[in-house]
């Protein structure tokens, strides 16, 4: 055999022989580690910001309490699809929100459906959408599983298996299981909850940031769940340019807030902070 067959032999040889690697394998256990190693530096950061006591808000309005906590925690205001603080999603409220009405919502994530009017993003809005204030033709709607002035509703499918937006009872667009599931995880598959007590209204509301709640394995069954019992919300958010083209802002997932860590099947409060310190 000449030197160059050998050499073409041996290529051969390394291209058909299987390459065993534990390369992209986790123990599960591994992966529940590394979410409480990720827990635990963001509670030191936490301690610093509860020990502070109240501070003043730095945007007044609801989003304020949020908006403060992760500027002092040093975490820039983004719009990934991965959660916060190193993959970990932080949603604050004020612990004197114990009682919530239709209107107290808690953003989840954007996700767009799988659209089954083939219509394009424009048409769509051109077909179904209204004048704005603004002269637009516009398509921002609230919907849920009680249908809307615009008569669209979310169906959960008898298989339940699909989430379905429908119009005037005709199946507009869709959401498999899978795909929420697969969005859930990657947005909230450990998420911590902050409740913080507030004093003072608008520009002077202040802050003192006490409890931390940690919650995982978010479950897309349960968000099927909570969207035939009306508790999710999907916000349409789009309208035409002046030159006809279509600005579509994301379809988003909002969730009553008062339901919100039933979406996930493990919880524990990490940070009651005692009242003695005022």
């Amino acid at each position: 055999m000449t030197h160059a067959s050998c050499k073409h032999w041996l290529w051969l040889f390394f291209l058909l022989t299987p390459v065993h690697s534990n390369v992209g394998q986790q123990d599960p256990s591994a992966v529940t580690k590394s979410h409480e190693s990720i827990l635990q530096e963001f509670l030191v950061q936490f301690d610093k910001v509860s020990a502070r006591g109240f501070v003043k808000t730095l945007r007044p309005g609801d989003t304020g309490v949020g908006y403060t906590l992760e500027t002092l925690l040093e975490i820039p205001e983004n719009n990934s699809p991965r959660g916060d603080f190193q993959g970990m999603e932080i949603k604050a409220y004020r612990d004197s929100e114990t009682e919530f009405d239709d209107q107290d919502k808690m953003n989840l994530f954007l996700k767009e459906p799988e659209w089954l009017d083939g219509l394009t993003t424009a048409e769509r809005i051109q077909q179904y959408g209204y004048k704005d204030p603004n002269a637009r033709q516009a398509w921002y709607l609230s919907v849920t599983s009680r249908k809307n002035e615009a008569n669209l509703q979310l169906v959960v499918t008898e298989q339940g298996d699909v989430l379905e937006l429908h119009r005037n009872d005709v199946a507009i667009a869709q959401w498999s299981l899978e795909a929420l599931e697969n969005r859930l995880q990657e947005k909230h598959a450990h998420s911590v909850f902050i409740g913080a007590e507030s004093r003072g209204q608008g520009a002077d509301e202040e802050f003192w940031y006490k409890t931390v709640t940690w919650c995982q394995e978010p479950s897309a069954k349960r968000l099927f769940e909570l969207a035939a019992s009306g508790d999710i919300i999907v916000e349409l958010r789009m309208h035409l340019r002046p030159d006809g083209s279509a600005r579509n802002h994301g379809t988003a997932f909002r969730i009553r807030k008062h339901k919100l860590q039933t979406l996930f099947r493990e919880q524990k409060t990490v940070r009651p902070v005692s009242d003695d310190k005022k």
